[in-house]
């Protein structure tokens, strides 16, 4: 672990004023993240944010959609202040500025483990039926909720995920890929361009979603699920959600009864058409093509970009063509 980011991080403590025990690195993904165990206060999550991702105020609207979210009923991140009453402090890294903020710990295992996994099982609780309640819950706040005039959050919309910018990166330049593979996504990425111009942005199906609600970013315990990292949240599709929350279970046997249960979960609490349960599959090469674009843009934290690259594009191509388009 760079000792830079310890000290940034021992810095910010201070201005949470956390009595601090003991600091563990946890991971550098997007962030520097770092579980704190202090001495009375209980144990919290600070994250060292990356600086080039969100400004002050797209980070403080995180804050705003997840307050929300709790009043809600939702079962997501809690933040504290700093003594003067700030969101975020800021740190320097080394001559690099960087916002560090701080969440309550929340104690449990994540759903990708397998025993976490099965010990729902056994006790009667199917864990995708749970979870498509709970990003149901989540779509329901959103739709409905009225964000503040100063809520700033970026859009996973058709710009953001295949326009002239795209907000994970232009994947369709990956370094990583040959040039007769690089011509191929640009040929996915008119046609999931075509499919999202017609698909449309209804209020039904497009709201704030948390884009990153893989099986890492959910914590059990007992039978409560609990979302956690929505450093990438913004305005997108319902479908995306479920997309990723179903993308990592493709290639197991279970998937059919996982969809099945995930998408009867999420009917008990909010309805969803035929379509976008199709859009589905769409998403599924969504997600794979801006995954390519995120690995090609963070080399220092993808050691292996070459085999992901790879992995993806052939995930992507092959999903691309099952959709008979």
């Amino acid at each position: 672990m760079n000792y830079v980011y310890v000290t940034a991080a021992q810095d910010a403590l201070e201005q949470f004023a956390l009595d601090c025990a003991d600091l563990q690195f946890i991971s550098h993904s997007e962030n520097v993240s770092f579980r704190v165990d202090t001495r009375k206060q209980g144990c919290f999550v600070l994250r060292l944010h990356r600086p080039t991702y969100h400004d002050l105020q797209e980070l403080v609207s995180e804050q705003l959609w997840t307050e929300a979210l709790l009043e809600s009923g939702v079962d997501v991140p809690v933040a504290i202040r700093t003594t003067s009453g700030q969101r975020y402090a800021s740190v320097d890294c080394s001559g690099e500025q960087r916002y560090a903020g701080v969440l309550e710990w929340v104690d449990g295992d994540l759903l990708r483990d397998p025993a976490t996994y099965s010990e729902l099982s056994e006790h009667g609780s199917n864990p995708y039926r749970l979870l498509g309640r709970l990003i149901a819950q989540l779509h329901d706040q959103a739709v409905d909720w009225e964000p503040p005039r100063e809520f700033t959050r970026h859009s996973f919309n058709m710009e953001g995920f295949v326009g002239e910018d795209p907000f994970w990166g232009r994947f369709w330049e990956c370094g990583f890929l040959s040039r007769s593979q690089r011509k191929r996504l640009l040929e996915l990425r008119d046609g999931i361009r075509e499919i999202l111009t017609q698909y449309g942005e209804s209020t039904d199906t497009y709201s704030l979603i948390h884009a990153d609600l893989h099986e890492s970013n959910v914590v059990v315990s007992g039978d409560r699920l609990h979302i956690i990292d929505f450093d990438d949240a913004g305005f997108g599709w319902h479908a995306y959600d479920l997309a990723v929350a179903l993308n990592h279970r493709r290639d197991l046997p279970d998937y059919k009864t996982e969809k099945d249960a995930l998408l009867e979960g999420y009917c008990d609490i909010r309805r969803i058409n035929s379509k976008d349960i199709e859009m589905i599959d769409v998403f599924f090469v969504v997600r794979s093509l801006a995954s390519i674009g995120w690995v090609t843009a963070r080399p220092e934290v993808n050691p292996k970009g070459h085999e992901v690259c790879q992995s993806l594009y052939e995930d992507a191509v092959s999903s691309f063509d099952q959709l008979g388009t």
